[in-house]
């Protein structure tokens, strides 16, 4: 349901196709699940949606809420192998989970040269209560590695992602996805592909002051065209 919650606010996708999409054998069976959960069906959730976000786009063409570049790097990745913890709640409260990941790998010398740290961001903070926000703090791995507690081990699934830099601390990260969202993509020319956007960490927050910190925000896309 946060899934299609988020497709009917950013894509253009009909409901029909929406429902088999996110798992529903037909689209009536989504929208009697949608009503329940939001007390709305999901054609007026997009109606009302897409009025609020043509509103906000009007307001602030050329405003936007942070110094991110809105112009995208397009690029393909490959699948990536990785170990992972499941946070659920405040994206902004995930250090714990963070520094336990990283304690994990450094036991096991799982650290090398090109061993990436991001983070997957699976629900919409201005859709889903904030109790219910699924992040996952990955880190790459090669060669045979074996989850244990806590920590599993998935494959991230390639494809084609806009890549925007997000400049400043974590906190703000918000306000540049709202700005890709609410400004970008919608004159993007690209829909949503059924993935979850990736923060690739720049920088150790640790060694770096807040509004040095660099974060890659890395939109799955695919063309509309």
């Amino acid at each position: 349901l946060q899934a299609a919650a988020m497709l009917l606010t950013y894509s253009s996708k009909p409901v029909a196709a929406i429902a088999y999409e996110v798992g529903y054998e037909t689209p009536s069976s989504l929208t009697k699940a949608f009503r329940g959960r939001f007390g709305i069906s999901p054609s007026a959730f997009r109606d009302n949606n897409t009025v609020l976000r043509r509103d906000h786009v009007t307001l602030l063409f050329n405003l936007k809420e942070t110094d991110m570049e809105l112009e995208p790097e397009i690029r393909q990745m490959e699948d990536i192998k990785v170990i992972y913890i499941r946070s659920t709640g405040d994206y902004n409260n995930v250090g714990p989970v963070w520094e336990r990941l990283c304690s994990f790998a450094a036991k096991r010398n799982l650290f090398g040269p090109g061993t990436l740290m991001f983070g997957l961001s699976h629900d919409d903070p201005e859709i889903t209560d904030t109790a219910r926000l699924r992040y996952d703090a990955c880190l790459s791995v090669e060669g045979d590695v074996k989850g244990e507690g806590e920590v599993g081990v998935k494959e991230v699934e390639g494809g084609r992602y806009a890549v925007f830099v997000h400049k400043g601390p974590y906190r703000n990260l918000q306000s540049s996805y709202n700005d890709i969202y609410r400004n970008w993509y919608p004159q993007s020319g690209h829909e949503f592909r059924d993935a979850p956007p990736l923060e690739i960490y720049l920088n150790d927050p640790a060694k770096t002051r807040p509004e040095d910190l660099r974060t890659e925000i890395w939109i799955p896309v695919e063309s509309r065209l």
